[in-house]
């Protein structure tokens, strides 16, 4: 009861008109951010630091924390419309989202997401509220094994999202990963396939290769075939309530795996999102037409990213530790305010701690409003012509391309991964498994070489503590439970039958 009425507390000040306003426009901001190729709603957090000096301590967070849960949905919208990620999070929305698009549903797929995004949220939100400290607790458990764990579980989902491709889709992640090591050891600070290159030393940074594979690739392919980035029916679909209710269980599951997730440190939107993916293929039923505009494979996903909203900051506030380059940031506003995340905070300024709380409910709750009016504009880009999008799209990823790190190097780079992009989606080689690749294989390098620094060179402690033991068997059983049906398929083609199997692994009734 007294939690109740100091959330009730923290509403009342969430609502006051400074902070209030100061919420909507971190929603508008992030959203937007998220949405533009390159942007990146963490760049405008960074951005937008220094403008919350003057704000009251409350204000601020709820300003930080309205850019941060717009900009997470923002990059689906982009990556529904357009078949660009804003952000690495919103990657499995390009699987299954943009294919609607392409059917002439852009507003089914974004209702879809909306919905999805919005209950993951929130739910994110409450956990957030009234679960923290329980949580906080076995976050404190984690260290470098854990982490390392974690991040071999997202690896291990690029098999569950390989549709009928599982060599070639771990041949592309392998590359990824391989990419993903050119630059300066984590470790011990020594260049590495720099090939004599000084601008290689900085590395190659994962969104200027994921600019080039989706957004320049996808210009190309649309000059070279001469077809059109719009959806093929004027009316953009729609969805009943009764429909988003039949998303139901895809949604929670996405929902509790982006909870799960999100208060790992260091796991982030990005290995919730792959996972939840990779789990609603196996789980749904429906495995063998994800890819092809599959509303559950959009729904998970989307529900996953954004419940690491909340979960993320469970342990920065009760730990100080925080749970993703987002609420690092937030972590320098709340020291720069004088506010010292840990467990004292919850005695020390609870009305702070509450208020932040109820900032975050209220703005996953006002995000559909601010995500409606920015998907609304963006879909007026689906109505111009095809080769002024495509320059739009070409200057934008530039732009976006040297925005990361200010570097010329960069947007070559870009230029090159269009090519291989294109070449890749030509020959029918799966992209998205070198994204992801080049975006986990560095982490978990180095979670993986500082926990052996960390235990005395010990392999064995990636097994034995139980945490970390745990994850990597069910990393296991994942990627066996993902090969199974084409274990069964190899098996019965080498027994001599030919009639290919089902997404379950059994022949067909009717074969």
């Amino acid at each position: 009861m007294e939690s109740f009425d100091l959330l009730l507390g923290g509403f009342a000040a969430a609502l006051h008109p400074a902070v209030f306003l100061v919420l909507a426009f971190g929603l508008v901001t992030g959203t937007v951010a998220g949405a533009l190729p390159g942007i990146s709603f963490v760049n405008a957090m960074a951005m937008a630091l220094p403008f919350t000096y003057l704000m009251q301590p409350t204000a601020a967070m709820a300003f930080l924390g309205g850019i941060y849960v717009g900009g997470v949905f923002g990059g689906s919208i982009s990556s529904i419309l357009i078949n660009i990620p804003g952000t690495p999070a919103s990657l499995p929305a390009c699987w299954d989202g943009h294919p609607m698009t392409r059917a002439g549903k852009p507003q089914m797929a974004l209702r879809i997401a909306l919905t999805s995004s919005a209950t993951g949220g929130l739910a994110s939100a409450l956990l957030l509220t009234f679960a923290a400290p329980p949580f906080a607790r076995f976050a404190l458990t984690f260290d470098q094994p854990e982490f390392f764990a974690a991040t071999v579980l997202g690896l291990v989902s690029v098999i569950a999202i390989a549709k009928e491709q599982p060599i070639l889709s771990l041949l592309s992640m392998f590359l990824g990963m391989l990419i993903g090591t050119v630059g300066v050891d984590p470790l011990y600070g020594m260049p590495r396939f720099g090939f004599g290159q000084p601008m290689l030393q900085s590395g190659v940074n994962w969104i200027v290769v994921m600019i080039g594979l989706f957004a320049v690739a996808e210009v190309i392919d649309l000059i070279c075939e001469e077809r059109e980035l719009r959806p093929k029916a004027a009316g953009g679909g729609s969805i009943s309530f009764r429909g988003l209710w039949g998303l139901k269980n895809s949604i929670l599951r996405g929902t509790g795996l982006g909870c799960m997730i999100g208060m790992i440190p260091g796991a982030g939107a990005t290995v919730g999102a792959v996972i939840a993916y990779g789990v609603e293929k196996q789980a749904s039923g429906k495995g063998a037409r994800f890819g092809t505009g599959v509303p559950e494979g959009l729904a998970a996903p989307e529900a996953a990213k954004n419940a690491t909203t909340g979960a993320a900051m469970i342990p920065l506030l009760t730990l100080g530790i925080p749970g993703s380059a987002a609420t690092a940031i937030m972590l320098g506003a709340m020291i720069l305010h004088g506010i010292n995340p840990g467990p004292l905070l919850f005695t020390s300024d609870v009305s702070t701690v509450y208020t932040i709380f109820a900032a975050m409910i209220l703005a996953n709750l006002l995000m559909i409003v601010a995500a409606l009016a920015v998907a609304k504009g963006f879909s007026t880009l689906m109505r111009v012509p095809p080769a002024v999008l495509g320059a739009f799209i070409i200057v934008l990823s530039v732009v976006g391309a040297y925005g990361v790190r200010n570097n010329i190097f960069d947007v070559y780079v870009c230029l090159f991964f269009g090519l291989v992009g294109w070449g890749m989606k030509r020959t029918g080689f799966p992209t998205a498994p070198l994204v992801l690749g080049v975006i986990l294989g560095p982490l978990a390098e180095r979670y993986f070489l500082t926990s052996l620094v960390n235990y005395d060179n010990d392999y064995a402690i990636f097994f034995t503590r139980p945490i970390s033991g745990t994850i990597l068997g069910l990393a296991v059983l994942f990627g066996l439970w993902s090969l199974w049906p084409a274990i069964q398929d190899l098996r019965h083609r080498r027994a001599g039958r030919t009639t290919p199997l089902d997404h379950t692994g059994r022949v067909p009734e009717d074969g």
